[in-house]
């Protein structure tokens, strides 16, 4: 628990553009200007925020948590054994072991072991990972977001408002993670029709009495298919599995950053407070109430970053070995045209949505920096503990989420991963050999 009562003063380092002893103001001093009757717009809760992004994970097997559509508060969301979401996401996440069992069984009998190879095991694993991630933190997400709600709580009313230079919260978050979302879909639809024109090209060189869709199943999908006989049902079935799969591996992104937008949102209605005070001279009671609530937000990041570091720094592994992976092909020549749009097209995408979620994440720590800029304009006349209390806790606060806090998530870390993936395609390049053209193989 905060503690109200200030300690004893001490010296400390002044910051700029404050000078002159401490003083507590004797008098009352001029308080913040109220918003006009209807002038403040209601500003919603991260909880509601992100349902429509909780609901659109749960459509595929994800986040398998009830209640959240019919409350406002999080504490009454709940993960239930004897629910939908919850056989439907134990249903997937089994399928997709067997798929993972199958793969290293297969792998351990192919006479070499590849970067094709290497990518899919990749592949499945960290969804398996996403998967079992997400699940756990349903399972704690009515304290995870309770303690959230409780936090951010008094940045929904009067004195604070609505950031007046951007969307409504709300809004902000469904534009950017439904636009995300379908950029990803138009991605597989390519990757799915990529895969389709080359088996009508493989049929061409390879004329199989077996019809078009088993062979499209044996192409694609070959470690299930010589241990389970093809069955139509079997292969959309797998199919199916794999569009979930592919679904979650775009959105565990998505859902850091409609997280982190939540967070940085939070500071910037703060330092927006700071600066419509416009240096005038306040009482020490509000400046009391600013240190508390910025040191609530920055207790909040450290709880945030507990519990959901471990997604992070799994997710910027991810996006950094598909990016390097992705750019060492680029130098294959694709059979047909389609397969070269989609190629690029996922390539771009990739690329975009790993460095969109990096540099929504660095916006914590920008946005968290910014109150102290608008501190030092405040003169020394206005000088007392609190003030310099809460100058300090800006300073030396790091309000920034980090993967296990092997690293933080500053825009530093963005140049850093830039410099770490031409590395590695530089080594990738000397290494590697290309992976061959199958078009015109005729084994399954």
């Amino acid at each position: 628990m905060l503690n109200m009562t200030p300690p004893e003063v001490t010296p400390v380092k002044r910051f700029p553009g404050v000078s002159g002893p401490p003083s507590t103001p004797s008098t009352a001093l001029a308080e913040e200007t109220p918003p006009a009757d209807g002038a403040a717009e209601r500003e919603c809760s991260t909880h509601e925020a992100v349902a429509a992004v909780i609901f659109m994970g749960q459509l595929f097997s994800l986040m398998p948590i009830v209640g959240y559509a019919r409350s406002t508060d999080p504490r009454n969301v709940r993960m239930r054994l004897r629910s939908v979401q919850f056989v439907y996401g134990c249903v997937t996440l089994f399928i997709m072991l067997t798929l993972i069992i199958m793969l290293c069984v297969h792998t351990a009998h192919q006479p070499s072991f590849g970067v094709q190879q290497a990518t899919s095991l990749v592949y499945y694993a960290i969804i398996v990972f996403f998967m079992v991630e997400l699940m756990l933190l349903a399972r704690n997400w009515s304290q995870i977001m309770g303690r959230w709600y409780t936090d951010e709580a008094p940045f929904r009313t009067d004195p604070y408002r609505p950031p007046s230079s951007t969307l409504p919260f709300r809004r902000k978050v469904h534009l950017i993670a439904f636009g995300v979302m379908l950029l990803a879909f138009v991605e597989d639809t390519l990757n799915f029709v990529s895969a389709y024109r080359l088996n009508e090209l493989h049929i061409r060189y390879c004329p199989h009495t077996a019809g078009f869709w088993k062979n499209f199943f044996h192409r694609e999908h070959p470690y299930v298919l010589r241990v389970i006989p093809y069955h139509p049902v079997v292969g959309w079935t797998i199919e199916l599995t794999m569009r979930i799969a592919k679904f979650t591996w775009h959105y565990v992104d998505v859902f850091i950053i409609c997280l982190s937008l939540g967070l940085q949102r939070r500071f910037v209605q703060f330092n927006e407070r700071l600066e419509r005070l416009d240096g005038q001279p306040q009482s020490q009671g509000v400046w009391r109430a600013l240190r508390l609530d910025y040191v609530r937000l920055s207790e909040l990041v450290t709880f945030v970053d507990e519990r959901f570091s471990k997604l992070i720094l799994f997710c910027c592994a991810n996006d950094m070995f598909f990016i390097t992976v992705q750019l060492f092909n680029s130098f294959d020549l694709k059979p047909t045209t389609v397969t070269t749009v989609y190629f690029w097209y996922s390539l771009g995408f990739l690329i975009g949505r790993c460095f969109l979620m990096l540099f929504v994440v660095s916006s914590i720590s920008r946005a968290s920096e910014k109150p102290l800029e608008t501190l030092r304009r405040f003169p020394s006349t206005n000088w007392n503990l609190d003030l310099r209390r809460l100058c300090d806790a800006v300073a030396t606060s790091e309000n920034a989420l980090s993967g296990k806090r092997f690293f933080f998530v500053r825009r530093p870390l963005i140049l850093a991963m830039a410099g770490t993936i031409i590395t590695y395609e530089l080594v990738l390049l000397d290494q590697v050999k290309k992976t061959p053209d199958t078009t015109r193989d005729c084994n399954f």
